[in-house]
């Protein structure tokens, strides 16, 4: 028999079995991991609002005491959130019960027979039992899908908005990490109601703000014209404490409020002025988002000339205005009219001139140009122009 020398490899040592104590205290962390697995999964605003619509469905229809299997088996087929599913079916819980089922029976009633059921005894009683229990289950299951379907739409469509309105926006989320966005969000909420409904709109549906902090560096020196309520300014102090920004707005509204979301951020600063004249020292990057168009049209052209001047070497001018060859109407500029004339914004005129013609002028002046789409809805005609001035020789 040989005996392993002083050199041979030790065999390697057999993992010791956890015992049964290990095993129980190993249970919750267990059972917690599964429960946040379920919670995040198909977890994205739109699903979620899918899910608690497809619950609130089920919830309503007649199949008491299948509702739970019900809710489980289709959030399983169609890959829906399944704590979403159950919460929404929970739209039938008591003391609700006897109240969607009464709406429901009385609602498929109307609808099959074009009569409400009667409410007195001596009328049911006419009806014999069968045939009472059959009609009632169809009245229960025609009335669910109507009610249910619009209790649906309703709930579905508010989860949706509200965790989307808690969640960055696809475009911002690469920018701006959970800590960050709750940080937004918390600034946001101290505004006054109407000006923090506007900004959360704003940042959700407009895609002008994700394109524009892609294209300018997080230690960036910019100058934001018509700057409005600050967003830009407040997203970019946000991303990186390293970015610089003077906003320019006129309107004193917007100004005040502009201060009021970027109180305490190292290097913002907020301007009230005309912007068409005030000082642009020489920025490495200057804004215009949705401002040319409230001047005439060779108003617009002097203030890209003088962008183009103050820039330095190598800086960016970021622009975005409507592009009608891309627009079949008018919807966009009647609403910026509209804005005008209720004065939410301010501006003599609303003179679209394309960001093509745009691109051109800039690079007659040696600038380098490009064009993204940047809008979305009524306003998806908008588009981006990102212009660099050429480096110093």
């Amino acid at each position: 028999m040989q005996t392993p020398g002083p050199t041979d490899p030790s065999p390697p040592p057999i993992p010791a079995t956890p015992g049964l104590r290990e095993r129980l205290r190993a249970v919750p962390r267990q059972l917690l991991a599964r429960v946040h697995a379920l919670k995040d999964e198909h977890a994205s605003p739109g699903r979620l609002g899918l899910a608690v619509a497809v619950g609130v469905l089920i919830g309503a229809s007649p199949f008491l005491g299948l509702q739970l299997v019900l809710a489980v088996a289709l959030a399983t087929l169609f890959g829906l959130n399944r704590f979403a599913v159950l919460l929404g079916s929970q739209v039938s819980v008591p003391p609700l019960t006897p109240l969607v089922l009464f709406a429901n029976a009385q609602v498929g009633a109307f609808l099959l027979t074009g009569r409400w059921l009667p409410l007195s005894l001596q009328a049911l009683r006419d009806v014999p039992a069968r045939q009472l229990a059959a009609d009632l289950f169809v009245d229960l299951l025609v009335g669910g899908l109507v009610v249910g379907g619009a209790l649906a739409l309703i709930l579905g469509g508010a989860t949706a908005h509200f965790v989307g309105l808690v969640r960055a926006p696809d475009e911002l989320a690469p920018h701006l990490p959970t800590p960050r966005w709750k940080e937004l969000q918390r600034r946001l909420g101290a505004l006054p109601r109407a000006w923090r409904s506007y900004a959360r709109w704003k940042l959700r549906l407009d895609p002008v703000y994700g394109l524009v902090l892609t294209e300018l560096p997080e230690d960036v020196d910019l100058v934001d014209l018509g700057s409005g309520m600050g967003l830009l300014p407040l997203l970019l102090a946000l991303r990186s404490p390293q970015a610089r920004v003077r906003a320019l707005e006129w309107d004193a509204r917007k100004a005040r409020v502009a201060r009021e979301l970027l109180a305490d951020l190292p290097g913002m600063h907020v301007v009230e002025g005309d912007a068409r004249a005030g000082a642009l020292g020489q920025p490495q990057a200057i804004t215009l988002v949705d401002v040319l168009h409230y001047s005439p049209v060779e108003e617009q052209r002097q203030w890209l000339e003088r962008c183009a001047n103050a820039l330095a070497p190598g800086g960016l001018l970021l622009i975005r205005e409507l592009e009608p060859a891309r627009s079949r109407r008018t919807w966009a500029t009647r609403l910026e009219k509209l804005a005008v004339r209720w004065g939410w914004n301010q501006g003599a005129t609303v003179q679209a001139w394309a960001p093509s013609e745009m691109a051109h002028a800039l690079t007659a002046l040696g600038f380098t140009a490009v064009i993204h789409p940047a809008g979305s809805g009524a306003f998806r005609a908008n588009s981006l122009v990102v212009a660099r001035k050429p480096s110093a020789p």
